[in-house]
């Protein structure tokens, strides 16, 4: 690891376009070879852009935390946290999720990962929400070997056949303690 110093904080509406930016680079480079082209292709920074303001200025129907990091006042990863959408999943007892945790490749390997991780897991834990899953892409192991480093256990898994390509996913839950 460098010394690259890293600022979080939670994301404004300013920061739609920088976080659809992040949010098509990060796919592309952690999803090529896993996922199809065609499911690729069809995420733009455009389209996402008009995602990040509906989310951001709470439109979406889901009231999720969005953090973003900096570095040098780029934005280099974001991660998105909430109240849990699955029903199956609130039942088990997990009252929270993450929604979304994405950083760019020269950023990774530098600890942002787990200080994004670590800062949503406060905010749930602030709002009472102390048991938290989160879906990820089954063939992206360097993300799943951070979940378990960070405490997360498999819980689940599901096919998600889309228009552009097949998608299996593997759910992660961290208990509450």
């Amino acid at each position: 690891m460098d010394n690259v110093a890293y600022d979080i904080r939670r994301a404004t509406l300013d920061d739609a376009e920088a976080l659809a930016q992040v949010h098509e680079t990060t796919w592309r480079e952690t999803y090529s070879g896993l996922m199809s082209e065609q499911l690729l292709t069809a995420l733009t920074t455009d389209a996402r852009a008009e995602g990040w303001r509906r989310i951001l200025s709470g439109q979406a129907g889901y009231l999720a935390t969005t953090y973003v990091a900096e570095r040098g006042g780029t934005l280099a990863a974001y991660g998105s946290c909430g109240e849990q959408r699955n029903p199956d999943f609130a039942r088990a007892g997990y009252r929270g999720e993450f929604a979304a945790v994405y950083v760019l490749a020269k950023d990774q390997r530098r600890g942002l990962g787990t200080r994004l991780m670590t800062t949503m897991m406060g905010d749930l834990t602030a709002r009472g929400l102390t048991s938290f899953t989160l879906w990820v892409p089954r063939n992206n192991i360097p993300a799943r070997s951070l979940y378990e480093q960070l405490g997360g256990t498999v819980i689940g898994q599901k096919t998600d056949a889309r228009e552009q390509g097949i998608l299996v996913e593997i759910a992660y839950g961290w208990p509450a303690p």
